[in-house]
């Protein structure tokens, strides 16, 4: 059976909640161990889910020495992507991913993230390994450093 106009609209207003929900989660869990990061987001107009592959970007000053001449400790940024999936969306794609690691190679990403959310049945954080598969991940995991 066709939904109607209203049937529509009802769930695109769900998934704009899911979205922006997911989004706050994402970001609060990462906030209970990320100590000196911070995090970017990148919301489109009226606060709704933008394009682009990355949803959030976390970032803090580096404490390590620069390898580069010229530079002094804190001046370089350790930099982590966060792709971010609320309610029934559907997980990256092999397409999705290599954007991601395209992304990240050209930030030089410490880690590329994914965030799960599904109202009072999932939360989880995993990452992507160097073979491009996503792995269990905890938020002390990738923000506990």
């Amino acid at each position: 059976m066709a939904k109607t106009k209203k049937e529509w609209r009802a769930i695109a207003a769900n998934a704009r909640r899911t979205g922006k929900m997911a989004n706050t989660l994402a970001k609060a869990l990462a906030n209970r161990y990320a100590k000196r990061w911070r995090f970017v987001d990148f919301l489109g107009p009226k606060g709704r889910e933008s394009a682009g592959i990355v949803d959030i970007v976390a970032i803090r000053k580096c404490g390590k020495p620069p390898t580069m001449a010229g530079l002094k400790t804190l001046d370089l940024f350790d930099i982590i992507l966060i792709q971010v999936k609320g309610g029934s969306a559907p997980g990256p794609t092999d397409n999705d991913i290599k954007r991601l690691r395209l992304v990240g190679n050209e930030y030089h990403a410490e880690n590329i993230v994914l965030f799960h959310w599904q109202d009072k049945k999932k939360t989880a954080f995993q990452k992507l390994d160097a073979k491009g598969e996503w792995r269990d991940a905890t938020a002390a995991d990738i923000f506990g450093g």
